[in-house]
């Protein structure tokens, strides 16, 4: 019998392959378990309560899809906010980018 984790996980390895294979990320949807932790790494309240504030980690929270009562999230939009990480290259350049 699979958990939940494993069931997420096997999702998105599948949803990745899909998109290594040339499938368009923006036809990719995901659910909310495999999105969080597995891809961004917070919890599932964390991310419902990005949800409702559309703030995560300080910046606007990945856009999201409601299916009926079920959250989605497309791969295009995961990665993108994944792509708009605030990487720096040392602390002294991050501390300038607070005083901004």
């Amino acid at each position: 019998m699979t958990t939940n984790e494993e069931r997420s996980s096997d999702i998105l390895a599948n949803a990745l392959a899909r998109h290594r294979d040339g499938l368009d990320p923006s036809l990719i949807e995901l659910p909310e378990t495999a999105v969080f932790p597995h891809l961004i790494h917070a919890q599932p309240i964390t991310a419902r309560k990005s949800r409702i504030t559309g703030t995560l980690f300080g910046k606007p929270a990945p856009r999201f899809i409601r299916r009926g009562r079920s959250i989605r999230y497309r791969l295009s939009d995961v990665l993108a906010w994944l792509a708009d990480d605030d990487a720096v290259g040392s602390t002294a350049e991050a501390e300038h980018r607070e005083v901004i």
